[in-house]
């Protein structure tokens, strides 16, 4: 939805600062009809504008500073690393329905369009061609590390999202070398606002928001804000609904300009069930005696199935300003989620098809998990001067501890479970199980960080730091504990006009537990290292930030199969991502803004092991060419003003299907579009996904039972929204 100018307004934290007004008792003179008049001098009025916060919200497309890539509040063009900053506007003006959506026009970011991706968003999401499964964090700690289900993100509750591009352990710990995502939470403003939307759209979508802030005292240091919606929603696939209820209060006590403390809480409930799809290819991309199996087509048992995950989080973040150069940070989340997962899928362990073309074979289970999460990051920023170089000191000790039990049925073979994909009749023999396996694990990883900005003079900046981790991860067949160094350096080189090259070497580990059948030691993490390099241009007089850069990512220590022994994994697999992005957000002059993305990358087997059957092939599921570009015009002026119209392009190359590299995955070119209108204190918006309806049919193979997925139809959906204060 669009937002209107008044609560634009309110994105825009002010603060006003009014010297007192002072006589001198030696005036200016007045002449009037009844003589002179002696007029007091008064002091000045100085006003000033508090700047960006790298945690609060994002006026427009361009954004200046930003938290998540040196964990301190620096400029983002002094950041030795791709980082992209995703604002509120973006993300409103875009319809962003998820976080998938609200992702996708960034670069390096590749999402699945196919519509059996996982309803965990990020699991269907890659930063330069490795996964972001585990990759989300809010508000600097990770959301969770290690379950393998959970529920979406709400983007309705976010104010930003930045993303981190390449290796981050240095800061983060333990995770994949693509990068993080970090989301920042609607947090009170300083100006009271309140609105209030609805929404109405394909699939039968329905949607109630609301979200207001004020303050709670006449002071106004301390200040409220409650965000939350209420969705009823079916899909494009029969059965599969999704509803959701979230609702997120927060409070902030500011008493001084030295002190912050803001507390967050979250509630979120998701009912629905998971889009699984197994069609063969004689039905979908070829033509069959049988006809055409609709994309609509929903494979599972609905009276069995269904996904529901509830979440629950609490978070504190302080900001204290010790001393005029020191001051400390501290961020602590506790969160647990229950979901209950039944589910019927296509047999994987024999033929998924009968010999009739037609006749889906399937299994089914049932898991009943919960998790409990505390993250706790503790940070002081030490600012010092040696010389000619100023220094940022950044010494941080961050801590995460997990929780996870789970009762699982496995799979549940032995009845008659067969589906006909051309005429199906649900309501066969499947009841819930009795009996479950029941496992615990226990995670913990403690790590130690230490960072420096340096400053020389106006024009360079360099960033040095290393990071040590111990992870520990106790399940019912014992325990195990690794640990690991972490180091990243950068430099940039701010030169005149807004240029700024830079250089930089990153690395991440991520922990690799089970031992070696032969020698009996345990295996040593997954790492990795990136080098890259690349050009900033963000001018101080325009809104408008572009960046081109070059990386190569090489990870190693993946466990493949020994060549001499297919019972023993060995650690020396390698996989090398390489490649070039381009970025670009921009608003201009007339009511023009917008987005330009490209990516190319190479993501290919180095060592697989075994008998080397895909050493030097790409990667499958891992385009090689990612073009995404978004235009926003919204007149200015005249009996049209606020009328605003919105297009996006989004190109997605081909990739490999297979490990062998026979076949491709189709490209794909998809067109999204919004029109919106803007009232004083009203906003109406329809935004089209798709709009054009490609639809792309992906099979894994050649042969007429090979396994073919339909990609994403067009989606529509339309809002007004409402300012009541």
């Amino acid at each position: 939805m669009k937002q209107s100018s008044v609560h634009k307004r309110h994105h825009c934290y002010r603060q006003f600062v009014f010297l007192a007004l002072a006589c001198t008792g030696v005036g200016a003179t007045a002449q009037g009809t009844t003589g002179e008049k002696q007029l007091p001098n008064l002091a000045p009025v100085t006003i000033t504008s508090e700047r960006e916060r790298p945690d609060g919200p994002v006026e427009g497309y361009v954004a200046r500073r930003s938290g998540s890539a040196t964990k301190t509040d620096i400029p983002l063009i002094e950041s030795p690393q791709s980082i992209s900053v995703i604002s509120r506007d973006q993300m409103e003006d875009r319809g962003s329905q998820g976080l998938t959506e609200a992702v996708t026009y960034s670069p390096g970011i590749y999402t699945d369009n196919r519509a059996s991706s996982s309803v965990i968003d990020s699991n269907n999401t890659e930063i330069r061609g490795f996964s972001a499964a585990d990759a989300t964090y809010r508000n600097g700690t990770q959301r969770q590390a290690g379950l393998p289900y959970d529920s979406p993100v709400e983007v309705y509750g976010l104010e930003r999202i930045e993303i981190l591009r390449g290796p981050a352990s240095m800061l983060y710990g333990q995770g994949q070398p693509g990068g993080v995502i970090n989301m920042v939470s609607k947090q009170p403003t300083a100006e009271p606002f309140a609105e209030v939307g609805i929404e109405y759209g394909s699939d039968n979508h329905r949607q109630l928001t609301g979200d207001v802030s004020d303050a709670l005292n006449s002071e106004g240091t301390l200040r409220y804000r409650l965000t939350g919606l209420v969705q009823e929603s079916d899909s494009h696939i029969d059965y599969v609904n999704d509803d959701r209820v979230y609702v997120a209060p927060a409070l902030t006590w500011e008493p001084d300009a030295d002190t912050r403390l803001t507390l967050l809480a979250h509630y979120q409930k998701n009912e629905t069930r998971y889009p699984w799809s197994a069609f063969p290819r004689e039905g979908t991309k070829e033509p069959s005696e049988h006809g055409r199996i609709p994309d609509s087509r929903y494979i599972g048992e609905p009276s069995f199935d269904r996904y529901d995950a509830e979440e629950q989080s609490v978070e504190m973040l302080l900001d204290q300003q010790l001393t005029d150069s020191i001051a400390f940070h501290q961020n602590l989340r506790y969160r647990t989620i229950e979901y209950d997962v039944l589910d019927t899928f296509r047999d994987y362990f024999g033929p998924y098809l009968q010999p009739d073309g037609r006749t889906l074979n399937r299994d089914n289970r049932a898991r009943f998990d919960e998790g409990d999460t505390l993250t706790s990051d503790t940070r002081f920023i030490i600012d010092a001067n040696t010389g000619p170089v100023d220094h940022q000191f950044l010494v941080g000790v961050d801590y995460k501890t997990l929780t996870y039990d789970t009762r699982d049925s496995g799979f549940m073979n032995g009845l008659d479970k067969t589906l006909d994909l051309y005429d199906p009749n649900y309501g066969g023999d499947f009841s819930t199980p009795s009996s479950f396996e029941t496992s615990r694990t226990e995670a913990d990883q403690l790590g130690v960080y230490v960072q420096d900005h340096l400053k020389f003079g106006q024009r360079w900046a360099a960033t040095l730091g290393s990071r040590y981790d111990d992870v520990s991860e106790e399940t019912d067949s014992g325990s195990e504990d690794q640990s690991e160094f972490s180091h990243r350096a950068g430099l940039v080189y701010l030169a005149p006009g807004g240029f700024a090259p830079y250089a930089s070497y990153s690395e991440s580990f991520s922990p690799q537990y089970g031992s070696d059948s032969v020698t009996g030691e345990s295996y040593d993490p997954v790492t990795a290292s990136q080098y890259e390099a690349g050009l900033r241009y963000q001018p101080d007089d325009q809104l408008l930030s572009a960046s081109i850069a070059a990386f190569r990512i090489e990870r190693d220590n993946e466990l493949v199969e020994d060549p001499n022994n297919s019972t023993r994994s060995i650690q020396i697999g390698e996989t090398r991502s390489e490649g070039v992005e381009l970025g670009l957000n921009a608003e201009l002059t007339g009511g023009w803004k917008g987005t330009l993305a490209y990516t190319y990358q190479n993501v290919e087997v180095v060592e697989s092991g075994g008998e080397g059957a895909t050493n030097g092939k790409q990667l499958s599921e891992k385009p090689q060419h990612l073009a995404k570009a978004w235009i926003d015009y919204t007149v200015q002026s005249g009996r049209l003003q606020g009328l605003g119209i919105g297009t996006g392009v989004r190109y997605t190359g081909t990739s490999w299907a297979d490990a062998d590299n026979t076949i491709k995955y189709p490209a794909s070119t998809q067109v999204d579009a919004s029109v919106s209108y803007d009232l004083a204190d009203t906003s109406f918006q329809l935004s089209v996904n798709n709009l054009f309806d490609e639809q792309p049919i992906y099979c894994s193979g050649r042969s007429a039972d090979s396994i073919c997925e339909y990609g994403v139809p067009r989606s529509i959906v339309a809002s007004i929204t409402h300012q009541l204060f």
